[in-house]
């Protein structure tokens, strides 16, 4: 199931979300490219509500980004990641943001938060002796690539990152076939992840998500735990072929 970097190289992919008894409430694109930089590749996650939804709150926008470095032994390292969110809320726009440098010769993760431009965090953390924490969408093409180890049914995986809890492992979990029946929400080919990251990042109240892989690796549909005010989250591909 694992993926050559090469392959990842320019893939765009939009998807629907629905959530409570609606469909079709919001809409995705996960990207991930080459930049100009030599080694330096891009990856960014876009989600932003439609109709009601939109409405509702507030014509929000979510955007991820991170920049990473391809390096000498074939893995991503995180060199900056940054989330911000947009909303209206009674006729003004309100942006928050947070972002995070890795600086490996200092060995810290620089953090800054952001309320409307106003900086209202700024820290340096010292990254643990031994660790290279990564970020999620780092980790996440890390994964694909096979960097963690090979994605196999019923395997466990660790990934060491930094978040608003700190230094901490992602465990990442492959479910076995039983698994993934029993669960019922997802096709039963292919090969179904769950995880668990920061309730912060995806504001949920459990940090808890799934992807699934089709069987060509592509990450085809999803689900988002208990985010706040709208329950699990699910996404599937546009024009999804099962």
């Amino acid at each position: 199931m694992s993926k050559p970097i090469q392959q990842m190289v320019s893939e765009k992919y939009l998807y629907y979300m629905d959530f409570l008894f609606f469909e079709k409430l919001a809409e995705g694109e996960l990207s991930f490219s080459e930049t100009d930089q030599a080694n330096i590749y891009r990856a960014e996650l876009v989600g932003r509500t439609l109709g009601i939804a939109s409405w509702l709150a507030g014509n929000r926008t979510q955007t991820y980004t991170s920049l990473m470095e391809l390096t000498a032994d074939g893995s991503f390292r995180s060199v900056e990641h940054a989330a911000n969110v947009v909303k209206c809320r009674w006729g003004k726009w309100r942006n928050k943001s947070r972002l995070h440098r890795y600086d490996y010769k200092q060995s810290e993760v620089l953090e800054e938060k952001f309320n409307d431009g106003v900086r209202t965090l700024k820290q340096k953390h010292d990254i643990p002796d031994g660790q290279q924490p990564v970020d999620m969408l780092t980790a996440f093409y890390n994964l694909r690539a096979g960097v963690y180890g090979p994605l196999e049914r019923g395997s466990r995986l660790l990934i060491p990152t930094y978040s608003g809890r700190g230094f901490v492992d992602i465990e990442v979990n492959v479910l076995t076939v039983e698994q993934q029946d029993k669960l019922g929400a997802f096709p039963s080919h292919g090969l179904l992840v769950s995880a668990v990251i920061d309730p912060e990042i995806f504001e949920t109240d459990s940090g808890g998500l799934y992807f699934w892989f089709d069987d060509e690796g592509v990450p085809a549909r999803g689900i988002v735990e208990d985010v706040i005010g709208l329950g699990d989250v699910r996404g599937y591909i546009a024009e999804e072929v099962l």
